[in-house]
């Protein structure tokens, strides 16, 4: 438990705007529980009906769609720290994408409606959430963006400066399908930035 209690009170540290009651912090931990996954597994699957918020304490998680021809696409990686819940992506009550282990993954766990009922005890634990919510918009409006107005090497570029060794942590083809290329383009695209350095 001191664990989790460590990984909560480092996230509200980064999102609170305000302070929170050690008693309201002291149920959102209780609210926690540690699940892991290997390298491989799928942490919730398009179609799931499951309502969870999560933390990533250590791992890579790959989210991604599957297109109308099965094709999976990268939409994004979360690393160690990031929030996520199946509840930003629900669509009538299903979760709409998947999220995979790249590599073996502990988070901790909470079931979201019982987050929400605290949250409508306790506004504090709202702003927390408020941060988090602001954070997932900055990324997808980042992500828009680059794939609007950037070219794929330089949406590589900043992938690989975001997480540097991203190269030997996930398949070749899920970079290319994340920066919006084929696995063929990605390959010119990485000779010619070796060629140029």
């Amino acid at each position: 438990m001191k664990e989790i209690e460590q990984i909560i009170k480092n996230l509200v540290k980064w999102y609170a705007k305000i302070p929170i009651e050690e008693e309201i912090l002291g149920q959102l931990i209780d609210l926690g529980e540690f699940v892991d996954f290997p390298a491989g597994d799928l942490i919730v699957a398009a179609g799931d009906e499951e309502n969870k918020l999560y933390v990533l304490v250590n791992g890579l998680i790959r989210k991604y769609y599957l297109d109308y021809q099965g094709n999976d696409i990268t939409h994004q990686f979360l690393e160690t720290g990031q929030v996520f819940s199946t509840q930003h992506v629900v669509f009538s009550g299903r979760v709409m994408c998947n999220f995979e282990a790249v590599e073996p993954c502990r988070l901790v766990c909470f079931d979201y409606a019982q987050v929400q009922k605290l949250m409508l005890e306790a506004s504090s634990l709202s702003q927390v959430y408020i941060g988090i919510l602001e954070e997932t918009l900055r990324v997808k409006l980042v992500r828009e963006t680059a794939l609007l107005t950037e070219s794929a090497t330089e949406r590589y570029v900043k992938m690989k400066a975001e997480i540097p060794d991203i190269d030997q942590r996930v398949s070749h083809a899920h970079i290319a399908s994340y920066i919006g290329v084929t696995p063929v383009s990605l390959s010119r695209i990485r000779r010619t930035l070796r060629e140029e350095n």
